[in-house]
């Protein structure tokens, strides 16, 4: 069985192996937009490992001697399912193929990305757990965080969750995304309507300089650019000190790094460079018939697309959070 897609050849049709980000990457390529190219593991090869590892049939056994409204004894059993995963054996020929495919992508620092098959929680960010590794660097690195990937759906949030909506716990399955990180000089968020109500009509992004996980992590505050869809005017233009920036380490992970002075009260984005990314938001709109939710890079001029995702409005998570049903 082959476990390994090349997100070039991904169509929105694929998700239930890839993962709606896997499977948007994929549509992304094939409708012409600059995407960093890399290969999705599929969800075939988590359900093969869990099962060549006895942990498919393991789950059920501990959920089922696990008194799930009971805080600490949920976690107890997250924490022994997650460690079944995360140590688990993979199959050979999964080994192989990713060896295989090391050897055709660049040699490069890795982000490696969960590709989720079900949306089982509101927010998976809010588990605790990292939904994206950046700076991976080598195949073993790789399969290691490909295992870490695959344990993030078994959070004690997560189980919870799903046993009050009576969802099936083995229908869970992840894929993996895995792309060689851009060395980029600003990268951010952009919204193509208003994260908070939806309302159309506007473009919201903000932008950092250096990788961009530290605005999608919310450590400090971007820069922040409001543009109108139909004039495609500046409605709001806040630039803010940006004093420290993220990058690939060249040993691996992140290093924050102290901006340069002369950058840190500048905005990292030209107007120019701002009118071209809502240009290019208002086009993957377009393609996917709703609005996006887009992380973007920018290297000189050039604008890189990382994922998008369908738009879901702040106010709709909150409700969800506190909706008991």
């Amino acid at each position: 069985m082959n476990y390994l897609r090349l997100l070039e050849n991904l169509r929105i049709d694929d998700k239930t192996q890839v993962g709606e980000k896997a499977a948007h990457l994929g549509e992304l390529i094939h409708a012409g937009f600059d995407v960093p190219r890399g290969l999705c593991i599929t969800a075939d090869a988590y359900r093969a490992t869990l099962a060549e590892n006895q942990i498919d049939s393991k789950i059920p056994a501990r959920l089922g001697a696990t008194e799930i409204d009971d805080p600490v004894d949920l976690e107890a059993a997250a924490e022994e399912i997650r460690a079944w995963i995360e140590n688990a054996t993979m199959p050979t020929s999964l080994i192989a193929e990713l060896v295989e495919q090391a050897a055709i992508l660049p040699n490069v620092s890795y982000a490696v990305r969960v590709s989720r098959i079900v949306e089982d929680v509101v927010n998976p960010r809010a588990s605790g757990l990292e939904q994206a590794f950046l700076g991976v660097i080598g195949t073993d690195a790789v399969l290691e965080h490909v295992r870490k990937c695959w344990a993030t759906p078994w959070t004690s949030r997560a189980i919870y969750y799903r046993n009050r909506k009576k969802m099936d716990q083995k229908q869970v399955a992840i894929a993996v995304v895995v792309q060689p990180i851009v060395a980029a000089e600003a990268a951010g968020v952009m919204f193509t309507a208003n994260p908070m109500t939806l309302a159309e009509g506007e473009i919201h992004i903000d932008a950092t300089w250096g990788l961009g996980e530290a605005i999608i992590a919310a450590r400090w505050k971007p820069d922040h650019f409001v543009i109108g869809q139909s004039a495609m005017e500046f409605r709001t233009r806040e630039v803010v000190n940006k004093n420290v920036m993220e990058i690939a380490g060249n040993a691996g992970g992140i290093e924050s790094l102290v901006v340069p002075s002369e950058k840190q009260d500048i905005a990292c984005l030209s107007d120019d460079q701002v009118l071209a990314l809502a240009n290019l938001g208002q086009k993957i709109q377009a393609h996917f018939k709703q609005p996006q939710d887009i992380e973007w890079c920018r290297v000189g001029d050039r604008i890189i697309v990382l994922q998008t995702r369908p738009l879901k409005s702040v106010g709709s998570y909150l409700q969800c959070l506190t909706d008991p049903n």
